[in-house]
């Protein structure tokens, strides 16, 4: 299988972290999507990553459909364990997503020229970021004690906003969520797929 990635998105680092957690032969291709390279708008008409190239098949993209693909495929786990049929971590795992979803598209409003951010946006941004995280602090007793999808899309998103957005300064006013992401943080697949700035 191939999976073609950038190496700052969350959203493919929620597929690299996975695939390693299920032990799974999968060759990483990276691509800038903003350089609209052929190889990747052939897979994903939408130009974006993750997007997975089974070895048979048609392609798969939409980082949690790829999660799903991974989990479905002969494995050592059950990454979805405490998640499927789980109403309130099944919306727990949609907040995740939805933190993710916010501060990325924070992040593509700082990077357009001054005169075309919007002050607006980016404050709206922020207070569903807030709010978002308020919501998640005091469930994550709710998580499954064992590591699955939801640890893997909340930490790649607490991640991300050290990242990219570190004057929002999270951690000094979430001290247990900032811990809980700390614990985890040492795991293998977390430690291979930080973000950094693709070269």
């Amino acid at each position: 299988m191939k999976l073609y990635y950038s190496q700052p998105s969350p959203y493919a680092r929620t597929a690299r972290v996975l695939h390693r957690e299920l032990e799974l032969s999968v060759q990483e291709v990276h691509q800038h999507p903003f350089d609209n390279p052929p190889e990747l708008i052939a897979a994903n008409p939408l130009g974006k990553v993750p997007c997975l190239v089974p070895e048979a098949g048609e392609m798969i993209f939409d980082s949690l459909v790829i999660a799903e693909y991974f989990n479905a495929l002969p494995g050592p786990k059950d990454m979805f364990a405490g998640v499927h049929g789980n109403w309130p971590n099944r919306t727990l795992l949609a907040l995740c997503i939805g933190l993710l979803d916010s501060a990325v598209a924070w992040q593509q409003d700082k990077m357009r020229e001054a005169e075309q951010q919007s002050s607006f946006w980016q404050q709206r941004y922020q207070n569903a970021l807030e709010r978002g995280l308020a919501f998640l602090q005091p469930r994550l007793a709710l998580l499954p004690k064992e590591f699955t999808v939801l640890q893997i899309y909340g930490v790649c998103a607490l991640e991300y906003l050290d990242f990219r957005h570190p004057d929002f300064g999270w951690r000094h006013r979430f001290g247990p969520l900032s811990s809980w992401a700390d614990s985890l943080g040492d795991r293998s697949s977390l430690m291979a797929t930080r973000p950094q700035e693709s070269k």
